[in-house]
């Protein structure tokens, strides 16, 4: 399954650790986005083909926006500092579209993404302490304030009709005929991306 590809300017590039910790925090800024009306682009949303570098350059290229965690920059794990670091870049050295970009910054710990990246020290931030609903309320808070929308819900909102999503998730999968810990795994991610967006337009 391929994520349909979204316009420029509804699409979020997500950029994040891809570990069963953080799963629930992904999981929930995914939702976030396409709640608020926006698209999710990501690394994971095709398999086989281009290599991973250039997955990571059409999704960045092909969008308006995108959300950064640097929870887990830590030698060596510095694949989220570089993607960041290539969004940076087309924004300052792209041309008119490409400058357009807004980035949000998200971390776990307060104040820890500027000294772990101080160039990026004046870039929007928010503080999620690994909780879901706070991710939630710092992506809610950015796509709201970058995009300008009026009809964005707000982020208790957006968290109550989530944690309705999570009841309705075990019939959802019995009718997608998968277990629910398949939906929740990276393996079936682009799977879950369909089902919340169907879940999400028909509860609208």
């Amino acid at each position: 399954m391929a994520i349909r590809k979204p316009s420029y300017s509804s699409s979020v590039f997500i950029n994040c650790p891809f570990d069963e910790e953080y799963k629930p925090i992904l999981h929930a800024i995914i939702f976030c986005v396409y709640d608020c009306g926006f698209a999710v682009r990501i690394a994971l949303e095709t398999v086989g083909g281009d290599n991973r570098l250039d997955r990571l350059i059409s999704c960045i290229k092909e969008s308006r926006f995108s959300i950064h965690d640097l929870s887990r920059i830590e030698s060596p794990r510095l694949n989220m500092a570089f993607e960041c670091g290539l969004f940076v870049g087309a924004q300052r050295f792209g041309n008119q579209k490409q400058k357009s970009k807004d980035l949000l910054i998200l971390d776990a710990v307060d104040h820890r993404y500027k000294q772990t990246m101080s160039d990026v020290a004046g870039q929007d931030g928010k503080i999620h302490h690994n909780k879901p609903n706070e991710a939630i309320a710092g992506v809610r808070a950015f796509l709201y304030r970058k995009s300008k929308r009026a009809s964005i819900p707000g982020a208790a909102k957006i968290n109550e009709r989530y944690n309705q999503f999570l009841r309705e998730l075990p019939k959802m999968a019995e009718v997608a005929r998968v277990t629910p810990d398949e939906l929740t795994s990276f393996d079936y991610l682009l799977d879950l991306i369909e089902v919340m967006r169907t879940w999400i337009l028909r509860t609208s």
